[in-house]
């Protein structure tokens, strides 16, 4: 099964402050924002696929056709794994939403501590909000998980998020591995503290070095199609992280100049394409891969 990370909108709701709509602020007040265009998407992914709608610069629930979106993916037989802040929709509209979606689907929202905490990183979002949402969708067929990204003013709080994940009916608590605290030493939490609550779940806060090992998501399961990123313009790149850091090293990867858009281009084609086919090849070794690979999927040190 081919895997997609598909951005359906770079509209959002929320302001948080190390996300890349924030960091890159006059970049996207100078842009329009962008709709996934539906046609466009269900001919590309094609039957069967795994879509990831996580919101690189967008929340997914913002695109004025979410319903129409999901249903036409929904109708190819894919399976969906909607990442949310779960904020300003209604319970009509969860209600519409909770409809669609089946045993294969999942829906992760992203809660980053409790109502007296969430909104300090994930400005503008509203908690009764947040909460109607998940109480309409106690009845379901899908999955539903918590992500909770510990930061120092929220770390205090895991056992209790967790817990009240558990009551919410909540099939997972997960903590989520970021990096956006990095540099930002009055968001940064304490490492051997969290660290403690993440050895259940075998994993580790990221830390700001790498080694010189490489092991990047692409290459980890010899597949270059797991998880392709298609941004709300329909633009192609091999992953979220060059699709995001095309503000920053826009010599890395790019598809307006190859035209790889998902309105003119076949998966195969652009997969067979010389300058992709270079660009996997190059994050093998840690000396041709570029910075922006060697930090988000380098070997991380304990």
């Amino acid at each position: 099964m081919v895997s997609f990370h598909i951005e359906p909108t770079s509209k959002c709701t929320l302001e948080c402050p190390l996300c890349d709509r924030t960091w890159f602020y006059e970049t996207f007040k100078k842009r329009n924002l962008h709709e996934i265009n539906i046609e466009h998407v269900v001919r590309f992914v094609g039957p069967n696929a795994k879509i990831s709608m996580c919101g690189n610069n967008g929340d997914p629930i913002y695109h004025s056709k979410f319903f129409e979106l999901c249903k036409a993916l929904k109708d190819n037989n894919c399976a969906l794994h909607i990442h949310t802040n779960g904020s300003a929709k209604t319970k009509a509209w969860w209600g519409k939403l909770n409809q669609i979606l089946n045993k294969d689907d999942c829906i992760t929202f992203a809660i980053d501590g409790l109502e007296d905490t969430n909104h300090l990183y994930r400005k503008n979002a509203k908690w009764n909000s947040i909460m109607n949402a998940i109480k309409s969708l106690q009845e379901r067929k899908f999955k539903m998980i918590w992500q909770f990204i510990p930061f120092k003013h929220n770390q205090h709080q895991i056992l209790a998020a967790g817990q009240l994940s558990k009551e919410l009916g909540f099939d997972e608590f997960k903590l989520m591995q970021s990096n956006r605290w990095l540099g930002k030493t009055e968001l940064m939490p304490d490492r051997e503290f969290v660290d403690s609550y993440y050895k259940h779940q075998k994993e580790v806060l990221i830390s700001p070095t790498y080694s010189t090992d490489m092991n990047p998501h692409c290459i980890k399961n010899n597949e270059p199609s797991n998880y392709l990123y298609i941004d709300a313009e329909g633009d192609f790149y091999p992953c979220c992280w060059i699709g995001t850091y095309r503000y920053k090293f826009k010599h890395v990867f790019s598809p307006k100049q190859n035209k790889f858009n998902i309105k003119d281009s076949t998966l195969n084609g652009i997969l067979q394409n010389t300058q992709v086919k270079d660009f996997f090849e190059s994050t093998k070794q840690f000396t041709s891969a570029h910075e922006c690979c060697k930090i988000q999927c380098g070997v991380k040190n304990g």
